[in-house]
């Protein structure tokens, strides 16, 4: 071997470190010639004169990439025992096999040549503190890590290539699949149980407008959601984190979307980790509609992005509404400062949060003013409601039928989830009767298997049917006539619907929202003390109001205010423009 005359009674007297590295485990699987070749180095080191007591393989980063040191304790080790000048020589295939990174692979050449460690590869034995050497060693370290960094650009550029023509293949989500093994378009999953079960998600969000309440509705109907893992398709109870990851997706608009995250590396506490983190929307690389069957138009993607926005959990400084709340105050997420232009916040006091008050104190934390807005729940509120009882009246509502055909809709939704439940159960009891009449009956092992496979199918057929009759019992998946004209007349009387016990302060506030974008409050003292609301309807209409700030002492009153003005449509957009 050529420079073994560099090799001296020193370096044999202490230990000769055999370097074994793959990258990947399907590498230390499929490619054993490069693992056998890097082991066969411990030959090497006793022919080299070192006794095979003295050589040692680390092979602890077989299947670990190099292109970092963390992780590697192998490396970390080898590093530790060369920095304390217990090795007399490192053996590796080649530079990349120790260090895929300059930084690294320059590091090591510092400590071996302080130590007078050698290097040896299958030719040539290296002493890094010969400057020729030292040299020739640096060049194949950066050529290991220039050859990595050349080999993922490839790749990505190949990657990026297919991806800007909508050909790289993707995980489809739940619900679509792809044609074939070798197709690159995705359709719609052929199980109609399966697409149903999205449609209902898409449906039940449009309706409650809440994650929370989509999950709800699935488990009070006893509802579940596919996934799939490898080609296997399993159904699990529906969470509100699956339900937004649906939401987000732009693949169910029909556009293939590319890009819509990045992985990056950082450094925490010393230590290199992998992070992804997601793209805006407007910067998607990649991004091409109507690629592919569609589950919802992009306008309801958009629309649905923008309610989960609103939804989350608001901070100071944000604009968005907030998702619909349980507690009384039912302006909450509606109301924005005249003075201020923010937000305003609602606060609970008493006994379980008995008062509700609405404040806003942006302009005295600033030390500009002594506060925008405090006034109590109720001074706000009654107004409003009765702006609404005396707009929307007979002639304004909707034909009450419609009600109830949204109804109908709902429960025939329902009706057809279960219906394709059962019927994927009795198929695969089906399934395994013909399978166990298929067996030999003299073969009982596989006989037995079969049949107690059957049972099994039986038995959860027959506990889904008992949990399908259930529901009809409790949940009623018709409407009768009596129903309908209950629903008829609730629909009619809009103050009645209001104020019924079965309506919850959540449904009040729900209502407010399908019928107010937002509702602006400022105080005035002059000619008296007043609130100035001003209330935009989601038809562009503007309503302005001038309530009575009550006394002390006549806060259990009568509000007292009067409705100002209505202005149409076209000239409330005009005045928006202008402010």
């Amino acid at each position: 071997m050529n420079g073994s005359d560099k090799i001296d009674l020193q370096h044999r007297e202490r230990r000769a470190f055999v370097y074994a590295r793959q990258s990947t485990a399907a590498q230390v699987l499929q490619h054993r010639s490069s693992t056998e070749r890097q082991i066969e180095l411990t030959e090497t080191a006793v022919k080299l004169g070192w006794p095979q007591s003295h050589v040692e393989l680390v092979a602890d980063d077989l299947g670990r990439s190099g292109k970092f040191s963390e992780g590697r304790d192998g490396f970390q080790r080898l590093t530790a025992e060369v920095s304390l000048g217990h090795v007399g020589a490192v053996l590796s295939l080649d530079a990349s096999r120790l260090a895929r990174s300059s930084a690294d692979w320059h590091r090591l050449l510092e400590i071996a040549a302080l130590t007078r460690t050698l290097l040896i590869d299958e030719q040539t034995v290296y002493d890094p503190s010969d400057p020729n050497d030292r040299l020739i060693l640096g060049m194949k370290g950066t050529m290991a890590d220039f050859e990595l960094q050349w080999l993922r650009h490839r790749m990505e550029g190949g990657r990026w290539h297919l991806a800007r023509k909508g050909e790289f293949r993707v995980r489809p989500p739940i619900g679509y699949v792809y044609e074939d093994e070798e197709s690159t378009t995705l359709t719609m999953d052929p199980d109609e149980e399966v697409r149903r079960a999205v449609a209902l998600l898409f449906e039940r969000y449009r309706a409650g407008g809440t994650c929370a309440d989509v999950v709800r509705h699935f488990t009070n109907h006893a509802l579940r959601f596919p996934a799939r893992f490898s080609k296997r398709l399993v159904w699990h109870t529906l969470t509100v984190r699956r339900v937004g990851d649906v939401l987000k997706n732009p693949l169910y608009t029909g556009a293939y979307v590319y890009g819509r995250s990045r992985t990056e590396t950082v450094l925490d506490g010393g230590l290199r980790r992998r992070r992804t983190r997601s793209r805006s929307m407007s910067d998607w690389p990649v991004m091409l509609r109507d690629a592919h069957p569609a589950y919802i138009s992009w306008e309801d993607f958009l629309a649905n992005r923008k309610r989960m926005s609103e939804n989350s959990p608001r901070r100071p400084g944000d604009d968005g509404r907030g998702a619909v709340r349980e507690g009384s105050a039912l302006l909450q997420g509606l109301l924005m400062c005249g003075r201020c232009s923010q937000r305003v916040y609602t606060r609970y006091c008493g006994q379980n949060g008995r008062y509700a008050s609405y404040l806003c104190q942006r302009l005295q934390n600033q030390g500009l003013d002594d506060g925008c807005l405090h006034t109590s729940a109720r001074v706000l509120e009654e107004p409003v409601v009765g702006l609404l009882f005396q707009v929307i009246t007979r002639e304004h509502l909707e034909r009450a039928t419609r009600v109830v055909e949204i109804i109908e809709q709902q429960d025939a939704a329902l009706e057809q989830q279960w219906r394709l439940r059962l019927e994927r159960a009795r198929y695969d009891a089906k399934r395994a009767e013909r399978q166990y009449d298929a067996c030999d009956p003299d073969n009982r092992v596989v006989a037995s298997t079969l049949e107690k496979r059957w049972n099994d199918r039986l038995v959860e057929l027959e506990q889904l049917e008992g949990d399908y009759e259930e529901v009809r019992k409790s949940r009623r998946l018709e409407t009768s006539d009596v129903e309908r004209q209950r629903i008829l007349q609730l629909a009619d009387d809009l103050p009645r619907l209001w104020q019924a016990t079965t309506t919850s302060d959540r449904d009040r506030k729900l209502l407010l929202r399908l019928l107010f974008q937002q509702i602006s409050v400022r105080p005035v003292d002059v000619p008296r003390r007043a609130l100035r609301v001003q209330v935009l309807w989601h038809s562009q209409a503007v309503s302005e109001l001038e309530i009575e700030k009550p006394r002390r002492g006549e806060s259990r009153g009568r509000i007292r205010y009067r409705i100002l003005s209505t202005v149409a449509p076209q000239i409330a957009q005009q005045q928006t423009s202008r402010s």
